[in-house]
């Protein structure tokens, strides 16, 4: 049970730094990010706030339904920007948003987080006999650090929304018409 609480840290951690990553596209690139992609942002906390509740309160069947319900979300919004940009709008134009990572757009790279949120879950929920919340249950201190860094993560990007686009929608290239 100690490797699979190793494993679920493991995973906030990678969400952790994809957010950073997208932060540092932000900001020390200069690319704004569109309305799709802050709501992936934002599916990806989801994904985050599951398994945090997985470190606090036990593995648990629910939370893994947190995490699957907030990744299939996430999921719709990478697949529905992948669709947007899947043909190319004009000759010589680029067909994606933002500079690819690995020949692979956030979106894409969003996706492919998004499904293996949802395998991870289901391959955790086939060993549910192993779940007893309650039972023996203890924090280590390893995953204490690794949920206050996802909460200040979550917090950075939840401020840099909200610097971003304040009461009113996002609105890609400029202000909403």
């Amino acid at each position: 049970m100690k490797i699979a609480k190793y494993f679920n840290s493991a995973c906030i951690l990678l969400i952790c730094i994809i957010l950073v990553s997208a932060l540092y596209f932000q900001f020390g690139l200069h690319e704004e990010p569109c309305p799709l992609c802050l709501l992936q942002r934002m599916a990806m906390m989801g994904v985050i706030i599951g398994l945090s509740l997985n470190i606090y309160f036990g593995f648990d069947t629910n939370h893994f339904s947190i995490v699957i319900i907030s990744a299939l979300i996430g999921a719709l919004f990478s697949v529905r920007q992948i669709m947007l940009h899947i043909c190319p709008v004009a000759a010589g134009e680029s067909t994606g948003y933002g500079s690819p990572i690995f020949g692979m757009h956030l979106y894409s790279w969003g996706a492919l987080i998004f499904m293996a949120s949802i395998l991870g879950s289901a391959l955790f929920l086939f060993s549910g006999d192993r779940f007893k919340p309650g039972l023996n249950h203890s924090v280590l201190k390893f995953e204490k650090y690794v949920v206050y860094l996802a909460t200040l993560v979550v917090f950075i990007n939840v401020v840099a929304t909200f610097f971003e686009c304040q009461f009113g929608p996002c609105c890609e290239n400029g202000p909403c018409v």
